[in-house]
Protein backbone atom coordinates (compact mmCIF):
# COMPACT_ATOMS: atom_id res chain seq x y z
CA UNK A 1 0.00 0.00 0.00
CA UNK A 2 1.61 3.52 -0.85
CA UNK A 3 1.39 6.20 1.61
CA UNK A 4 2.69 8.64 0.62
CA UNK A 5 0.57 10.72 -2.32
CA UNK A 6 3.28 12.32 -3.84
CA UNK A 7 4.46 8.28 -5.32
CA UNK A 8 0.96 8.34 -6.47
CA UNK A 9 1.13 8.65 -10.32
CA UNK A 10 -1.14 11.08 -11.90
CA UNK A 11 -4.28 9.97 -13.75
CA UNK A 12 -7.11 11.81 -15.72
CA UNK A 13 -9.98 10.91 -13.42
CA UNK A 14 -12.91 12.94 -14.80
CA UNK A 15 -13.75 15.74 -17.48
CA UNK A 16 -13.85 19.49 -16.54
CA UNK A 17 -15.03 22.49 -17.77
CA UNK A 18 -12.97 26.00 -16.69
CA UNK A 19 -14.26 29.14 -16.50
CA UNK A 20 -12.40 32.49 -17.75
CA UNK A 21 -12.10 33.17 -13.81
CA UNK A 22 -10.63 29.68 -12.88
CA UNK A 23 -14.27 28.23 -11.84
CA UNK A 24 -14.27 24.48 -12.36
CA UNK A 25 -17.08 22.14 -13.08
CA UNK A 26 -16.66 18.42 -13.37
CA UNK A 27 -18.59 15.83 -14.80
CA UNK A 28 -18.06 11.87 -16.36
CA UNK A 29 -18.61 13.49 -20.27
CA UNK A 30 -18.61 16.77 -21.22
CA UNK A 31 -21.92 18.88 -20.55
CA UNK A 32 -23.31 15.56 -19.27
CA UNK A 33 -26.40 15.58 -16.91
CA UNK A 34 -24.00 16.08 -14.19
CA UNK A 35 -22.04 18.84 -15.57
CA UNK A 36 -25.53 20.40 -16.85
CA UNK A 37 -27.24 20.53 -13.53
CA UNK A 38 -23.42 22.31 -11.49
CA UNK A 39 -24.30 24.88 -14.67
CA UNK A 40 -27.56 25.42 -13.43
CA UNK A 41 -26.57 25.98 -9.88
CA UNK A 42 -23.58 28.22 -10.69
CA UNK A 43 -23.63 32.39 -10.83
CA UNK A 44 -21.32 32.48 -13.88
CA UNK A 45 -23.21 32.76 -17.23
CA UNK A 46 -20.99 32.11 -20.01
CA UNK A 47 -19.99 28.37 -19.63
CA UNK A 48 -20.81 27.57 -23.62
CA UNK A 49 -17.55 29.80 -24.13
CA UNK A 50 -15.61 27.65 -21.17
CA UNK A 51 -12.23 25.84 -21.73
CA UNK A 52 -13.12 22.12 -21.91
CA UNK A 53 -10.37 19.23 -20.54
CA UNK A 54 -10.04 16.93 -17.62
CA UNK A 55 -8.99 16.96 -14.00
CA UNK A 56 -6.33 14.75 -12.85
CA UNK A 57 -6.14 12.64 -9.62
CA UNK A 58 -4.20 15.48 -7.27
CA UNK A 59 -7.10 17.64 -8.91
CA UNK A 60 -4.88 19.63 -11.46
CA UNK A 61 -7.18 21.11 -14.52
CA UNK A 62 -5.41 19.55 -17.81
CA UNK A 63 -5.99 20.84 -21.36
CA UNK A 64 -7.32 18.33 -23.59
CA UNK A 65 -3.89 18.23 -25.06
CA UNK A 66 -2.09 17.81 -21.58
CA UNK A 67 -4.46 15.22 -20.88
CA UNK A 68 -4.03 13.09 -24.20
CA UNK A 69 -0.44 12.88 -23.11
CA UNK A 70 -1.09 11.90 -19.46
CA UNK A 71 -3.83 9.58 -20.14
CA UNK A 72 -1.46 7.90 -23.35
CA UNK A 73 2.00 7.40 -20.77
CA UNK A 74 -0.76 5.51 -18.40
CA UNK A 75 -2.14 3.29 -20.99
CA UNK A 76 -5.94 4.80 -19.98
CA UNK A 77 -6.82 5.06 -23.52
CA UNK A 78 -9.06 1.85 -24.51
CA UNK A 79 -11.08 3.36 -27.72
CA UNK A 80 -9.88 5.67 -30.75
CA UNK A 81 -12.95 7.55 -31.54
CA UNK A 82 -11.34 8.99 -34.55
CA UNK A 83 -9.49 12.24 -32.90
CA UNK A 84 -6.57 10.60 -32.61
CA UNK A 85 -4.38 12.84 -35.34
CA UNK A 86 -5.67 16.02 -33.18
CA UNK A 87 -3.53 14.96 -29.89
CA UNK A 88 -6.74 15.38 -27.89
CA UNK A 89 -8.09 13.52 -25.13
CA UNK A 90 -11.84 13.40 -25.62
CA UNK A 91 -14.09 11.38 -22.59
CA UNK A 92 -14.86 8.76 -24.84
CA UNK A 93 -11.34 7.45 -25.26
CA UNK A 94 -11.23 6.50 -21.91
CA UNK A 95 -14.23 4.10 -21.58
Amino acid sequence: MITNPAMIANRVVCSAIKSDKGTLILGLRHFDPFMRQQIKLSPEQNWKTAEQGFVDNKGQFLTREQAFVLAEQNGQIVRDCGTFHLKQLFSENLY
